[in-house]
């Protein structure tokens, strides 16, 4: 009897579900190849290099926070956990220069809760004194809803739910509405009223889970390269995984429903005992166009999941603004959010003081050009921020991504698929599918999470252990 072998996996795509799907395959001991069909690892969650810029810079700044545990688990797998910076919750609105409103959650609720959400938005003073039982109202139905979430609010949008429930105008102003886009990346009009009130479900469920900074901000000290992706690649190298860029998937090799190996773009096969397909919907439907996996209707809702875009602007200046906050969310605007990269990263270089300005769901600036977003940005930017009239612009960087996340439409719920797929050996990874979580790199991971236990239950039930000669 030879030595024992390990079962051999292909991961495809290289965003984050991918590569946390490859890292806890290979944590577990499995022989795993990954491939990403781009010349670069990272998928939306990139830095890159900008002329006159020293280090890397990301693909617009990416939040996330305390209750995000699968991410927490994979930054602590692949040993980056310390280039976290946490903070709090952040809620800073800024409403012109010097204003700035910031959250105090009720002494009333749960400790727990308070931290993680802060519903101070109840009785803002902003709001006129005749609005504000309608503005309780509303955050009690809210909360009502968000603890047992139905089936039916899929059919409805935010905008028309909160049109139902009675949200004053001015609460929907000040708070409501870029609440619901900051969370969604996407606007009221279009976003599901089942998919707004889910999120606040799993926040709050880990928060009275224990989780006491579950609504706090986290933000990275470094590059996401340097973040997320480089220590994946050491890890899995380390462990004798195979990483192919450059080629992606062209077909599955399937056998009486169930998978043998899979067919890269450059025409080579690799058999494997499983295989996870960790690609974006729209990826996912040029497969199901071209090969074998069109002929099974279940993966069919894929094709109906639309993208939604995220536009951002790196800004250097010669100085420093006037932040209270490493985020303050703008009003009355172009830009929604101004980040202070380099509070973050916690020095100034040379290129001078970085901020990031973004708009999320950015469906009026996405095909812009870039001087001319760049103009609204500045403009937005002189409005809350005086000192910008005396500051000089060293440099810009425009990074418009139309594809930086999932929509999630009314009927979203309907066209999530599960991580276990009908063919035998073949999984399905990616924010996309079905967590339960909106569109952000916890659900990315999540989604790992979840492939990961299938592959091992499946190996565990249908293929037994391989020897070697």
């Amino acid at each position: 009897m030879g030595q024992q072998e390990s079962a051999h996996i292909l991961v495809a795509g290289a965003g984050l579900a991918g590569l946390a799907t490859a890292v806890w395959l290979a944590e577990a001991g499995h022989r795993v190849t990954l491939v990403e069909k781009r010349g670069r690892l990272g998928g939306r969650t990139i830095s890159f290099e900008v002329s006159g810029i020293e280090g890397r810079v990301d693909n617009g700044q990416h939040l996330f926070a305390g209750c995000y545990d699968a991410l927490l688990r994979y930054v602590d797998t692949i040993g980056t956990r310390d280039e976290l910076l946490w903070d709090t919750p952040p809620f800073a609105i800024k409403t012109g220069p010097g204003e700035l409103l910031t959250l105090r959650a009720p002494s009333w609720l749960p400790s727990a809760l308070r931290r993680a959400v802060g519903l101070s938005w109840m009785v803002w003073p902003p709001i006129p004194l005749r609005e504000r039982p309608a503005a309780l109202r509303t955050w009690a139905r809210i909360l009502r809803a968000s603890r047992r979430p139905t089936p039916e609010l899929d059919g409805l949008t935010v905008d028309r739910w909160f049109k139902q429930i009675g949200a004053p105008e001015s609460l929907r102003a000040l708070v409501l509405d870029q609440f619901v886009i900051g969370l969604l990346n996407e606007r009221t009009e279009r976003v599901s009223a089942s998919m707004f009130v889910q999120t606040l479900h799993w926040i709050g469920n880990r928060a009275l889970a224990g989780n006491t900074r579950a609504g706090d901000a986290v933000w990275p000290r470094v590059s996401l390269h340097e973040l997320f992706v480089a220590p994946a690649e050491r890890y899995l190298k380390e462990r004798g995984g195979e990483i192919f860029v450059g080629s992606g998937v062209g077909d599955i090799e399937i056998t009486d429903d169930g998978l043998t190996g899979v067919r890269l773009s450059d025409g080579r096969v690799i058999e494997v005992d499983a295989a996870v397909l960790a690609l974006p919907p729209w990826s996912l439907t040029t497969l199901l166009d071209r090969g074998r996996l069109g002929q099974y209707d279940h993966f069919t809702p894929a094709r109906k999941i639309e993208p939604a875009p995220i536009s951002s602007v790196y800004v250097w200046l010669d100085r420093p603004l006037r932040m209270r906050r490493l985020a303050e969310n703008l009003r009355d605007t172009t830009i929604e959010w101004v980040f202070d990269t380099t509070g973050m990263h916690g020095e100034k270089t040379e290129a001078g003081h970085c901020y990031s300005l973004a708009v999320s769901a950015s469906w009026d600036v996405v095909h812009l050009p870039n001087a001319e977003f760049t103009a609204a940005a500045l403009e937005s930017l002189a409005k809350h921020y005086p000192e910008v009239a005396e500051a000089e612009v060293l440099r810009t960087h425009v990074i418009h991504q139309p594809q930086a996340t999932f929509s999630a439409q009314p009927g979203f719920d309907d066209l999530r698929l599960p991580q276990r797929t009908p063919i035998e050996g073949l999984f399905l990874a990616g924010d996309w599918t079905d967590t339960g979580m909106p569109s952000t790199m916890e659900a990315a991971v999540e989604s790992a999470v979840r492939a990961v236990d299938a592959v091992r239950e499946y190996l565990r039930d249908r293929v037994p252990t391989r020897t070697a000669d």
